[in-house]
């Protein structure tokens, strides 16, 4: 008889709702964050990597990645994205592929974008990272056992999943966004005899731009950031001051209400060129660290690190964002504010 020791606890987990991890750095991760953020960038294309790694000390190692290439293409009036993501979380494993595509509206005092992705994911387990009953015996583990246990029936199982949203720069100093991702809900089980859906996952942000010096080049940036997700939610608030080279915050997330605490935490961003002199190029690399003040704790956990990076490029036939909706014939003559 087949031992299922380990297994069953796999396969009891799968009725548990998943949830989706939280970039610290949620603005510099933008095709993670909004569908509607590609083609958005201050250059025509741009190629951005995040990752994350969740609680230091916790020996399972669950580690969060995320890379994209977006461009805004002014035939399409907007932008088409790939974003690529990956997550480790012990023994489990999911990556994910989603086309993007941005359409850009002009109006008068605004500028609005309005995202679709599309994709498909794959979740599985690394039974190389698991030891079952027949591999035990009453000393430990025994060296080179082989477990007969029957391997997960959607083991690497594909599935479809979508997401939409939408930005809105209002007048030169408001950011809004918003949206839902996994759309449809898919299938994550690992078993043909139940049903485990991914949650719909309801997000909405705010950002104001407060100026420092009339030229615009040094700022305030407090935003808030709000995830729903089955029965659980987050909040992110809190305030950047940038310059043209480097941009630094502080941030705390907890649930609504703030009866949970989840982290604190602090950002530092640095523009490797100065964007007031080089009008081509823009580098940027990105820190985080969040220190635990969950159940978890901060001693136990040693908080989680992320690091960041973003490299935009303008193409020969290139448009800078400021100058898009002039360039666009149906919106040619409408004023916009900047992006920020």
């Amino acid at each position: 008889m087949k031992k299922y020791l380990l297994l069953n606890v796999i396969f009891f987990s799968t009725k548990i709702f998943a949830q989706d991890p939280f970039f610290t750095q949620a603005f510099n991760a933008p095709l993670s964050l909004n569908p509607a953020t590609a083609g958005n960038a201050e250059m025509d294309l741009r190629f951005t990597a995040t990752l994350k790694r969740q609680w230091i000390n916790v020996p399972s190692l669950m580690q969060y990645a995320a890379v994209g290439v977006d461009r805004y293409i002014k035939n399409m009036h907007g932008g088409v994205g790939l974003l690529l993501t990956n997550s480790k979380e012990g023994y489990l494993n999911k990556n994910s592929l989603h086309a993007i595509y941005s359409y850009a509206l002009c109006l008068p005092g605004a500028r609005l974008h309005l995202g679709l992705q599309a994709g498909v994911a794959n979740r599985s387990i690394n039974y190389n990272k698991l030891y079952f009953s027949d591999q035990i015996d009453n000393t430990g583990i025994i060296p080179g056992a082989i477990s007969g246990v029957d391997i997960a029936l959607n083991n690497h199982k594909y599935f479809a999943d979508f997401a939409a949203g939408f930005l809105l720069y209002f007048r030169d100093n408001w950011m809004i966004g918003g949206g839902a991702q996994h759309i449809n809900q898919p299938d994550e089980s690992l078993t043909s005899n139940t049903y485990s859906k991914l949650p719909r996952r309801w997000f909405s942000y705010l950002r104001y731009k407060m100026d420092i010096d009339e030229d615009g080049d040094s700022y305030f940036l407090p935003s808030i950031i709000y995830y729903q997700q089955a029965q659980s939610n987050s909040l992110s608030v809190g305030c950047e001051y940038k310059n043209a080279r480097m941009a630094i915050g502080a941030w705390y997330r907890g649930n609504v209400g703030f009866k949970n605490s989840d982290a604190f935490s602090v950002t530092l961003s640095l523009d490797l060129f100065d964007r007031r002199y080089n009008e081509t190029d823009r580098l940027r690399v990105g820190m985080a660290y969040d220190a635990t003040t969950g159940k978890l704790g901060f001693s136990r956990s040693a908080g989680s690190g992320e690091g960041t990076f973003i490299w935009e490029k303008l193409t020969p036939d290139g448009i800078v964002s400021d100058e898009r909706c002039d360039a666009d014939y149906i919106m040619k003559g409408t004023p916009c504010p900047r992006r920020f």
